[in-house]
């Protein structure tokens, strides 16, 4: 123990003569709690308190902060005070007292309380007794006044900016804020740390929050905060960091961790050691890297003419950058910088153009570009990065970490592709590219109300043919509509893609995608259009026009029912509970509709959609109805503007004992009886009665035992599957087999070889113990007491059965007699 005054005491002592305490909580309802003062007041230089009030009516107002040293004036008259828990007249604990102290403010002498507030408790009522006189609101002296007030605690909130920072040569990387939130305008702070278990020491604390503070006994003294402190940790160790921040005049604390990371080490990697793309096209290539704000990369044609760098910074806070390097503005001399490169970050957007500088050079000379009509030919380009862009001498003073190769191909022009889209569910400018895969059909025939899509296989283009999913009209490359059918006069009518057109571009797969409403402008019911798509001689890729075409017939769009009808074309519908109804159209696929079934007292409505053979179909649960009975209206509709309508007749629906054609169909076959131990198996073939190929569950069940087998079955083919019966006992054994389109069951006796002797073996006048026999219940039957069914038989050899069988049968059934009696 030591007598010494801490660090934190003496500050104490400093600080609160200047002190400028805020109240920071508006007064609320007297059964939620009291708040600290709006109202800002300087402590006099004479008070030793963090907050002054200068009677009980300011206390009563603004409330206390838990933690605060307050003191109260107007106690000239009285001998003393103490807070008491509690309203005003409510006999409470005492929390604390205090006596009067004449102090001189402002030239007048006035007598002031001093209470300490840490043992008070947030948002409960405390009073103050005064013992002796004071002035009351009127202006009278009151014996023992009491004053309620409101105690609060502080808030105080702190958390780094950053949840990690790392050491490296720029200090700047390892320096973050410390944001406190309080809602008190300027607030005092103590910060300590810990790295581990260890606390952070004095000298540590003043490098980490400036080294004009003053730090002792580990804990650091931050005066007038109100917002963020600065934290540097670019000399500290690295390690996991827990900063507290208590507020120097209240309890409030909160404590902000942070990780300081050893430096990563300086690194730069393509993602891949080869890249491929065609001349024309953008090529593109991601480099991760590590410990670096910045980075070069130099590619170099195989020939060692053509050299570009790129030189890219700002990316300390990426993981990773793409690089798009357009290979038909290389080399330009219209086209520089961002027209040949664009970086995205690792989130997809642009790097700003100021943080991206392109050098272009052919055989060395940066002010040469390649001539008119000229590009980049085809070859392989050495790719080199270097974690680090030149200094302001064009020096470099890290070495590549990583290289890669980027062949550049020849373009090509291939096939092109016609599709339907539904155009009840998709608007023109705004499918995707997942909305044609997923939902267009592939047709050379297109509804009116549908949308046509064009698809074009071609490479080499989608560096300046088309930019950021718009037609430029650039390159000399055309996509042409024209009417086939060509007019007595003038011109057949025609459209072409115009600059600004959407375009869907698959550029991993080469291609890209028109679509344009079937009753386009031009286009009409009935007419047949060819599409062009051209790659012209003036293109600087080709000597020779290459196309692509396909041709594409507009219909009307129709819907019809379709089904069996009677002589009087009335369609016949099943008096079923699952009685279905089909129409067919021409309309794409995903295309909604509608069903409709009128009869004399009810109406069905069911919706639809196309599927991909062009159908629609439903079901109606019509079992209510009769043969003969008669169907109103039976009505379809699809698309926009598309019905049909007819009249019906139900029929009988089919006999659901019917053998089915299609399905897996079985055929079982098991013993009906055995006897004990005899071999007995169930054998069931499974026939494929279906068109196609297919898998048949079959589920057998044998007694106890469940089995399930998967049969994959080609068309017309069969397999047998054998289930053995366990024939050890006499039992009565069920079986049952099922393939989801056919079952069959079936049960399996098993009896004594000796009991089933039994049946014929005593004559008829033993037919009386005949229950009795061999094993009771299976003895000679009553049928047989009488000698009626084998009684012709009286003076033959008994069926089955030797002589000495024959005695040894009448012994027993002599001695089983004798017990009975007895």
């Amino acid at each position: 123990m030591t007598s010494e005054t801490s660090f934190r005491e003496k500050g104490r002592a400093v600080f609160l003569a200047a002190l400028m305490v805020m109240s920071v909580f508006a007064m609320s309802a007297a059964f939620a709690g009291g708040a600290a003062a709006e109202e800002t007041e300087d402590v006099p230089d004479e008070i030793d308190a963090d907050r002054y009030y200068e009677d009980l009516d300011a206390l009563s107002d603004d409330g206390v902060l838990v933690g605060q040293e307050i003191a109260v004036g107007g106690f000239d008259e009285a001998d003393g005070a103490e807070i008491r828990e509690g309203f005003a007249g409510s006999d409470g604990d005492t929390v604390d007292t205090s006596s009067v102290e004449e102090v001189e403010i402002d030239g007048e002498d006035v007598g002031v309380v001093t209470f300490e507030t840490d043992d008070l408790e947030d948002d409960d009522a405390y009073h103050v007794y005064v013992h002796g006189e004071y002035l009351n609101d009127e202006d009278e002296l009151e014996e023992n006044l009491e004053a309620t007030f409101w105690a609060s605690d502080d808030v105080i909130t702190v958390e780094f900016d950053d949840d990690s920072v790392e050491l490296n040569d720029d200090s700047d990387e390892a320096t973050t804020d410390l944001i406190v939130d309080t809602d008190r305008e300027e607030v005092d702070v103590y910060v300590s740390g810990e790295l581990g278990n260890e606390s952070v020491d004095d000298d540590d604390l003043e490098a980490i929050f400036g080294d004009d503070l003053n730090a002792d006994d580990n804990e650091v003294l931050i005066e007038g905060v109100d917002s963020n402190i600065e934290a540097d940790f670019s000399d500290q160790s690295s390690g996991d960091y827990e900063f507290t921040v208590e507020v120097a005049d209240t309890t409030a604390e909160d404590t902000a961790e942070i990780t300081v990371d050893e430096p990563a080490d300086v690194d730069a990697q393509f993602d891949e050691s080869t890249y491929e793309q065609n001349v024309g096209d953008v090529a593109e290539y991601e480099i991760e890297h590590t410990g670096t704000d910045n980075l070069t990369v130099e590619m170099t044609d195989e020939e060692e003419f053509y050299n570009a760098t790129i030189e890219i910074e700002g990316v300390e806070n990426e993981d990773n950058v793409t690089v798009q390097y357009n290979t038909y503005y290389a080399g330009q001399e219209d086209h520089s910088g961002d027209d040949v490169v664009t970086v995205l970050d690792d989130e997809g957007d642009e790097l700003a153009v100021e943080d991206v500088t392109v050098t272009e050079e052919l055989d060395g000379d940066e002010s040469d570009t390649l001539d008119e009509g000229e590009r980049l030919l085809p070859g392989d380009y050495e790719l080199e990065v270097i974690p680090a862009v030149a200094d302001d001498e064009d020096e470099l003073d890290e070495e590549e970490t990583d290289a890669a190769v980027l062949l550049l191909e020849e373009r090509s022009t291939g096939d092109m592709n016609t599709w339907a889209l539904a155009g009840d569910n998709f608007d023109a400018e705004d499918v995707e590219l997942e909305d044609i895969e997923d939902s267009a059909v592939s047709t050379d025939s297109v509804a009116d109300e549908d949308l046509l899509v064009v698809g074009v296989e071609a490479s080499g283009i989608y560096g300046y043919a088309i930019d950021d999913g718009q037609w430029t009209d650039e390159g000399d490359v055309e996509l042409d509509f024209t009417d086939t059918d060509e007019p007595r006069y003038g011109d057949a009518d025609e459209f072409s893609l115009e600059d600004g057109d959407e375009v869907i571009v698959d550029e991993d797969e080469d291609r890209f995608f028109v679509v344009v409403e079937a009753t386009e402008e031009y286009m009409d019911v009935d007419e047949t259009w060819d599409v062009t798509f051209t790659v012209e001689d003036g293109n600087d890729y080709v000597d020779d026009d290459e196309t692509a075409d396909a041709q594409i017939n507009i219909e009307e769009a129709f819907v019809e029912l379709v089904g069996d009808q009677d002589e009087d074309d009335r369609f016949q519908i099943e008096a079923d509970n699952e009685s279905e109804l089909t129409a067919e159209t021409n309309l794409a696929p995903s295309t909604d509709g509608d069903f409709r079934l009128r009869t004399t007292s009810e109406v069905y409505t069911s919706d639809a959609e196309v599927d991909g053979d062009g159908l629609l179909t439903t079901t109606f649960d019509l079992s209510d109805h009769e043969d003969g009975d008669e169907i109103r209206t039976l009505r379809v509709n699809a698309g926009d503007d598309n019905q049909a309508e007819a009249e019906g007749v139900f029929v009988s629906a089919a006999d659901d004992d019917e053998e089915m054609k299609d399905g897996f169909k079985i055929d079982a076959d098991a013993p009906s009886e055995v006897t004990v131990d005899d071999d007995a198996s169930l054998d069931v073939t499974v026939v494929n009665n279906n068109d196609e190929a297919g898998t048949a569950t079959l589920e057998a069940t044998v007694g106890d035992e469940e089995y399930t087998e998967e049969l994959e079955l080609d068309a017309g083919d069969s397999v047998t599957e054998s289930f053995d019966f366990d024939t050890s006992e006499e039992a009565e054994i069920d079986w049952s087999v099922e393939t989801g389109d056919d079952s069959d069951s079936g049960t399996l006796t098993v009896s004594d070889e000796d009991a089933a002797n039994g049946e014929n073996g005593a004559n008829g006048e033993n037919g009386a113990n005949g229950e009795n026999g061999a094993n009771g219940e299976n003895g000679a039957n009553g049928d047989d007491a009488n000698g009626a069914d084998d009684g012709e038989d009286d003076d033959e050899t008994v069926p089955g059965f030797g002589v000495a069988v024959a005695i040894v049968a009448l012994l027993g059934a002599a001695m089983l007699a004798t017990r009975r009696q007895n």
